[in-house]
């Protein structure tokens, strides 16, 4: 078995106030293709009590919103006409145009339909898939007038825990001469273990943890769904394309696929009451990797509504999670084999 799951475990020993020896254990586990470490805490007694955004959404809906129907084709830019004829690429019900701020030397933004506030519960299998095709017809068309942005994602701040700044349901598609921190460290380790192994590393992440079962969650079409084994939050989804290596390589029995799947893990995170996510799909700049996504909870602790980033994701760039990846992935096991 080519993938190598190392982890290991730390005992602080001290007493409380009364003499009473207390025993805690820490559990670093090491990221099978990069080896950066992640801890898992025991006992912390994580209490998630989900945002009611009601109210804030009535206050930022209609003329307050740029992304609305009233205001969407007045308020925002339009792509040149080598991208799209008409100034904005469509599908169903989704919208894409130019980011007003961009992050990258491509950079659109996708709304997904008129709906100012759309619940975890309320995303359709056909409103995921119409946001994310389109897209992906961004990306093709950016490729096609510029080949040297090869670093390409599609990203998602789904409300304002996870740095969603407006509301109103929408990804951003990034297309860039040069990969962030993740891309460049996943791909760049990726080759080195392709060189050292002779396979993909996600194709081989996917067979070996099917074959464990421990945090393998379902296989949707061509989608292997699955926990990360060193998390990057509370819980760390990870979706892989087997087929597809491209953005052209995403058929639409892929993202029929992989809307349903996604559905599914929201209605996961409403059971467990986080109302916030951050999501990724990156595609390998060089067509080498299986094309993949991952998505993480956001959200808020305690009374004092504390950042979920402390100075340990922040500065140390060590992810922390109460909640054991295996746990996590059998429940999830449960509910995808109830609603696929």
């Amino acid at each position: 078995m080519a993938i190598k799951l190392r982890k290991k475990t730390e005992l602080f020993t001290f007493y409380d106030s009364k003499g009473e020896k207390i025993e805690r254990e820490t559990e670093v586990r090491f990221d099978p293709l990069t080896g950066e470490t992640s801890r898992l805490v025991y006992d912390a007694g994580l209490a998630i009590t989900p945002i009611d955004y009601s109210e804030a959404a009535e206050k930022t809906k209609g003329a307050n919103c740029p992304f609305c129907p009233e205001n969407i084709f007045s308020m925002t830019p339009v792509f040149p006409k080598e991208i799209a004829e008409e100034g904005r690429i469509t599908k169903g019900e989704a919208i894409v145009f130019p980011n007003l701020f961009p992050y990258s030397k491509h950079n659109g933004v996708t709304v997904f339909s008129g709906d100012h506030f759309i619940r975890l519960n309320e995303f359709t299998p056909e409103l995921i898939k119409n946001a994310f095709q389109a897209a992906q017809m961004y990306i093709h068309r950016a490729a096609i007038t510029d080949s040297h942005a090869k670093f390409a994602s599609i990203n998602w701040n789904y409300l304002p825990l996870s740095g969603g700044s407006i509301m109103h349901p929408h990804l951003h598609i990034i297309i860039s001469d040069t990969g962030t921190n993740y891309q460049t460290n996943t791909y760049e380790k990726a080759r080195q273990f392709e060189m050292e192994t002779g396979t993909k590393y996600f194709t081989s992440l996917s067979e070996t943890e099917r074959l464990i079962g421990e945090r393998w969650i379902a296989d949707n079409g061509t989608i292997t769904w699955l926990h990360a084994f060193a998390p990057k939050s509370h819980n760390d989804y990870i979706g892989i394309f087997n087929k597809a290596y491209s953005v052209e390589d995403i058929r639409e029995a892929d993202w029929d696929h992989f809307a349903k799947g996604l559905q599914t893990i929201f209605s996961i995170l409403t059971d467990q009451s986080f109302s916030s996510f951050n999501l990724i799909l990156s595609i390998d700049p060089e067509q080498r990797e299986p094309v993949h996504v991952r998505l993480i909870p956001r959200l808020t602790i305690g009374a004092l509504e504390t950042s979920d980033i402390n100075f340990f994701q922040a500065l140390h760039q060590e992810p922390l999670t109460y909640k054991a990846p295996e746990e996590i992935a059998a429940k999830s096991r449960i509910r995808f084999e109830e609603l696929l």
